[in-house]
């Protein structure tokens, strides 16, 4: 290119640049925003109290998370009792439900989950999914279990709404009308 083309290159570009043309019509990027795989347990298996937070979600299916059991692990102030997170348990088994969320939703969710004050943690686990394939899906976790605390009723109230709406294990939804009702 000689160097009078490329002054008025140059010049074309910084004009357009100028006025605001949109580059980015040029990039090859995807048309749909990245998503991730996320795997909801205890409250987050209801998809009303996700959505709150993560309009985007998109269920996908019912899972489960084996050697690891939920316990009530973390107390919280604002619903008056313990929450969950995941506990390694040889034998164990977390019922669980799949969603899509998109990358974006999932790093405010990072926030409202106190990842960046390291109270929780999210990691990358492989869960079985009803379909019998295996998938990694992101999910969060207590950073430093204390307790266990007495599980909070709103809590479980939450819990048991996904669980139903999602048909999770019977015998595990029993269990946590009952754990519900001894709260009463």
């Amino acid at each position: 290119m000689k160097p009078n083309q490329l002054f008025q290159t140059l010049a074309i570009v910084f004009v357009l640049a100028f006025i605001g043309f949109p580059f980015s019509c040029f990039a090859q990027e995807s048309k749909e925003e990245e998503k991730i795989l996320y795997l909801g347990y205890g409250s987050n298996m209801s998809e009303e109290y996700m959505k709150e937070y993560a309009p985007s979600l998109d269920y996908v299916m019912n899972a489960q998370l084996p050697n690891y059991e939920i316990q009530f692990r973390k107390y919280s102030t604002n619903m008056k009792g313990g929450i969950s997170s995941i506990i390694e348990k040889p034998g164990g088994m977390v019922y669980a439900v799949l969603y899509w969320i998109s990358k974006k939703e999932m790093e405010a969710l990072d926030i409202l989950e106190d990842v960046p004050l390291g109270i929780y943690k999210r990691e990358t686990f492989q869960v079985l999914g009803d379909d019998g394939k295996w998938y990694a899906a992101d999910l969060y976790r207590v950073a430093n279990p204390k307790g266990p605390y007495t599980p909070s009723k709103q809590y479980l109230d939450i819990m048991i709404a996904g669980a139903t709406e999602h048909n999770i294990n019977k015998d595990w939804i029993t269990r946590l009308k009952k754990a519900r009702a001894e709260l009463d």
